[in-house]
């Protein structure tokens, strides 16, 4: 019977490679390595990208609700009505004018408010005329929400409207009560 066969001193050793030489080990460093990078990227993103969906004055807006209701239902009853005409491009024209009663003397102060991004929203005044008010705002697009207050009568027309370019550009805006009034 031949022994040495069986020996284990003897049994011929395939070799082993290095660590790094094995798929599997790269694959478990990769999972957790992916996630430290993607935190980062995420953590500098936060960082440098202002947020700006978020009003800091949220408290004194919800309290201004009720004002803003009957603002609105007084701009329905003197049938408030605003025009804008041309394009994102080469700005709009707005004509304000009311239907009912007299209109007031003074100036308007006008909001285009987007969504979400405050660097985007558009202030602007529309003076008096013999027909209404009007005013030139500065090119914009987009969905905004258009709110006009007058400064000596206490109403506020507020609607969501889409300023694109189409065939007619003109828009017009009518003065819609909205919820119940106080």
């Amino acid at each position: 019977m031949n022994h040495a066969s069986t020996n284990p001193a003897t049994v011929a050793r395939s070799p082993v490679a290095p660590w790094y030489r094995h798929p599997i080990v790269w694959l478990i460093i990769a999972i957790p390595g992916a996630a430290v990078v993607m935190g980062m990227v995420l953590l500098t993103l936060a960082i440098r990208v202002p947020e700006s969906v978020v009003r800091d004055d949220y408290y004194q807006a919800g309290r201004a609700i009720n004002i803003d209701l009957r603002a609105t239902h007084r701009a329905a009853e003197l049938g408030i009505t605003a025009t804008l005409l041309g394009s994102p491009e080469d700005g709009w024209l707005m004509d304000v004018r009311q239907r009912h009663g007299i209109p007031a003397n003074g100036v308007i102060e006008g909001l285009l408010a987007h969504p979400t991004q405050a660097a985007k929203d558009v202030e602007f005044s529309l003076d008096r005329t013999a027909r209404g008010w009007s005013g030139v705002i500065e090119p914009t697009a987009g969905r905004h929400v258009l709110s006009l207050r007058s400064t000596d009568d206490d109403w506020l027309l507020r609607k969501e409207v889409l300023l694109e370019a189409a065939d007619n550009d003109t828009l017009e805006v009518r003065a819609e009560p909205w919820g119940s009034p106080p």
